[in-house]
């Protein structure tokens, strides 16, 4: 019971409160993959072990303590306590905010070039995730259900269109932040959308 408490205590942030990613450092240590994964698993799982945190992103734990290291430096993951349940106590990590946002980063003309790597790294790592979800045995691919799915489309939209695009795609990243069923597999969501021409 009192590891369940401390969890909870590690993982009672307001839900709407957001951090908004603008400071360079942390912007150039959220080009890695590995750690931008690492931010999303924290967001959407709460605060981990490492042994934890290896197992949801199927990696040796081993491989992630550089990358905790780097984003605890930047101030993007924080050690929030401990395990106390094993042999030894092991650190709890969580993020710095439930919800841990770049999208204003992109005003700044300064900020293109690092904002262009994180979105290389991010539909890098969704290329990854979607292959994975597609070799699983239950992929759901159709209904009100569906787990698995992509999409790309190339058009030309008026401002009213655009505007109900983007509200939709707000509302999606809401949906997603806020809703929680810890007996549903892990779910990940990327989306890039830039004019061509």
């Amino acid at each position: 019971m009192a590891l369940r408490s401390a969890r909870m205590n590690c993982n009672d942030q307001a839900a709407e409160e957001t951090y908004w990613i603008l400071r360079r450092d942390q912007l150039e240590c959220l080009t890695s993959p590995v750690r931008a994964d690492i931010v999303d698993h924290l967001s959407g799982r709460g605060a981990l072990t490492v042994r934890e945190l290896s197992a949801s992103l199927g990696r040796k734990p081993s491989s992630l303590y550089y990358h905790l290291e780097l984003l605890i430096e930047t101030g993007l993951v924080l050690v929030a306590g401990e395990d106390n349940s094993g042999r030894r106590p092991e650190a709890l990590y969580r993020v710095l905010a439930p919800r841990m946002r770049a999208r204003r980063a992109l005003a700044e003309p300064a900020n293109r070039e690092v904002v262009a790597r994180m979105a290389d790294a991010a539909l890098r790592q969704a290329s990854r995730d979607f292959e994975r979800g597609l070799a699983r045995d239950d992929a759901q691919t159709e209904g009100p259900e569906r787990k698995l799915g992509f999409y790309r489309s190339v058009n030309r939209c008026d401002p009213a269109t655009l505007a109900k695009v983007n509200e939709h795609l707000d509302a999606i990243a809401e949906l997603l932040w806020s809703a929680r069923d810890e007996e549903q597999p892990l779910l990940t969501f990327a989306w890039a959308m830039a004019p061509t021409r």
